[in-house]
This record gives structure tokens, sequence and C-alpha cells, in this order.
């Protein structure tokens, strides 16, 4: 990991968020100086579960235990006076005009919440913290269990901040709730649909269209659950062949009539290149798909889905556009693989599959535009 230098100022910062002032380089070494000599920090150091930090009142680092480092990827790299998102990596550590916790997005980031209540309160704060990470190249989410607690040491106030790492724990919740909810709504359109036919009441072909119908998406199902696990953990190779542009869109354009709320919606195909791109369709349209999904959720009946793609050089963007505009308290949370707008726990891993297949897979970039035209979402691969 590369970490950029903190800047280091006394006087008042501009920020979106939390304070942004640093304390001075002289004050840090002391700070750090009176912390590391401490025999009560270096029984929290060794003896602590956990990633274990010691912040100054400034938020910035002055002390770290070894699985701090082992899990941020800093063993041996001087960390003195960076802040925890520095530290771990976080995409929103340098948005801010402060780095970590002064950008607008790290108003909902509980890490920082938590230590900025600890420090006003002087009390014990314990809270979770979702970050979004980018590491060796690669889009990670993390799910951490934070406590951040006050430490007076002589003249000296510290915070005691200890993360436990629930990133494994959230994932296999996630993906086995998820996993459940799908199939478990397949099976009773399938069970269903048998029914009909035992008994005779429905067109015996018609009904075994349908019951293909709905064992083709069961198996999609299955292989999609199967890719997510795979790719977590690094292990899904993309199977590259030559496909036309067009291909992509309509497949998308056909699963999304399938979906209950489709038929209150137009989609729309706009014109597409030529051209045959090389990439794995069948992970492309599953990342164009999960935006066309979110479209449709996120738009009102009548409203059009806009399916396109456009060649930016040596490059092609496939864009899904819909009417609505994603509000503001979201657009920083939209890619955390547990947060999600919908109301059953467990929905809302569309998003963040779009990032882990459309970036760690197939090595692309996946964002968005937000604003009172709409919002497109869009993956940006080479051709």
């Amino acid at each position: 990991m590369v970490l950029k230098e903190p800047s280091h100022t006394a006087t008042p910062a501009a920020t979106q968020f939390a304070p942004a002032e640093r304390a001075t380089p002289e004050q840090l070494h002391l700070e750090a100086e009176a912390c590391l000599g401490h025999p009560v920090v270096q029984f929290l150091l060794r003896a602590l579960d956990g990633l274990v930090l010691i912040l100054n009142p400034e938020r910035q680092i002055l002390a770290t235990n070894a699985r701090s480092r082992e899990v941020s990827d800093t063993t041996g790299v001087p960390v003195l006076g960076y802040r925890p998102g520095e530290l771990f990596g976080c995409i929103h550590a340098n948005e801010g005009p402060g780095g970590c916790g002064t950008s607008s997005a790290c108003a909902h980031c509980g890490a920082v919440l938590a230590i900025l209540e600890a420090g006003r309160t002087g009390q014990p704060v314990q809270s979770e913290c979702l970050m979004s990470l980018r590491k060796r190249g690669q889009s990670e989410c993390a799910e951490f269990r934070i406590l951040a607690s006050p430490l007076t040491l002589g003249d000296h106030r510290f915070t005691g901040v200890i993360l436990h790492d629930l990133s494994a724990l959230k994932r296999r919740e996630v993906l086995e709730r998820l996993f459940l909810h799908d199939v478990a709504n397949l099976m009773q359109g399938i069970r269903s649909w048998a029914d009909l036919l035992v008994s005779g009441a429905g067109r015996p072909k018609a009904v075994a269209q349908k019951l293909a119908h709905l064992t083709d998406l069961l198996d999609r199902e299955l292989k999609g659950h199967q890719a997510m696990l795979l790719a977590e953990h690094g292990r899904l190779k993309p199977r590259v062949r030559a496909v036309l542009p067009l291909e992509i869109l309509q497949d998308v354009a056909d699963l999304l009539r399938r979906h209950a709320l489709a038929s209150e919606r137009r989609v729309v195909i706009l014109p597409t290149p030529e051209g045959v791109i090389h990439t794995d369709p069948e992970l492309l349209s599953r990342v164009v798909q999960n935006m066309a999904i979110n479209a449709v959720e996120a738009s009102f009946m009548g409203e059009a889905i806009t399916l396109s793609a456009r060649v930016e050089g040596s490059r092609i963007r496939f864009l899904v556009h819909n009417p609505g505009e994603i509000p503001k308290d979201i657009r920083s949370r939209i890619f955390l693989r547990s947060f999600s707008t919908k109301g059953s726990p467990g929905r809302g891993l569309g998003t963040y599959a779009m990032k882990l297949f459309g970036e760690n897979v197939l090595q692309g970039q996946v964002g968005y535009d937000t604003g009172s035209d709409g919002t497109t979402f869009w993956i940006r691969i080479a051709r």
C-alpha cells in the first residue's frame, strides 16, 4: 500500500464534516512518545483482540498494534499522523479538504461518529462501521464493530479505538439470506405451476413453458450466487469471447421484462455500436442487469428505463438511465455490501455486485451520475 503523506496544520482548515486540523509534527512526536512510553498503552497494544489504534485529539494515529498493520498492509511503513480511513484505504479518505473525516461521506461513517462522540462525551461509544476500501487495485467492502473510548495518560487525552472485523460474518449472513430469499421465491413458483400441471387445470404446453422458464431462472440464480462467492474470494476468472454490445443490452432487456415491476415501466434500447467487443458476456450482462433492476425499483409507473452503449476510444461504456435522483444522504453508501435502502434485510446486493464483478473481475470502472435529470449507472470496460 502507498500512503499519501498527511498534511500538518495547526490553523483552522476547511471541512465538510469533522474538524480538519492536525497536530504539528513537533506536537505529534511528543504525543507519540508519551503514548508509546506508557505501560497501559503497551498492554492495550499487546493484549487486546482486534485492531487497536491510539489516536490524539485530532484523530491522528499515535500507535497501532501488529494486527492493524497486517490488515492495512503497512507493516514496516511509518503511519504516525495518519487517520484511520487513511490507514485502511477508505475510498473517501482523500475526498475531503483535510483527509479522513472531512468529506461529506464521512457524516455516515460509524468510525468517525464514534470517535467524535467519545471525545465529546468522555464516555466509551460502541458502533458499527461500513467501509469501501481500495487495496492492491481491488475494491473491497469491510464491516467493523468499533469501540472508541477516552484514554487519559497524565496530562494527555487520547482515544483508544478497537475494531473487530465482521466482514466474513456479514458476507456469509447477507449471501445466505439473499440466496434463501431468491431460491425460495422461485421454488414457490415452480411448485405452484407443477401443482397446476398435476391437477390438469391448465394447458399442459403453457404450464410446461412456464416451468421451463422458472427452472432457467433458478439455474441462473444458483450460478449467480456461486459466481458471487468465487468473486468475493478472488477466484472468479472471466470467460472472454467476442460479443456484440446489442446482444448484452437485449439480454438485459429480456430479463428485465420478467421483473415484477417491469410491466409498469418502458424499457428502451438506444442505437448501439455495431463492432464486437471481447469480454465475459455473462458477467457483463449480470452487471448491466443489476443496474437495470436498480433503475426499475427506483422509478415510477409509466417511466422509461433506457439502456445504451457508446464507444470511448479503446473502451466501451454501458449505461442504464432512469428519471429518479439518488438522495444525497445515501450516495456515498450505494456500493457498500451491507447497505440497502430496501426494507427487507439482505436486499440491495445488486449495487455491490456491480463493483465486485465489474471492477474486480472484468477490470473495468463502475460508477453513477445523478441529478435533477435522473440517474445513470454505468460500466466502462476495454473493448
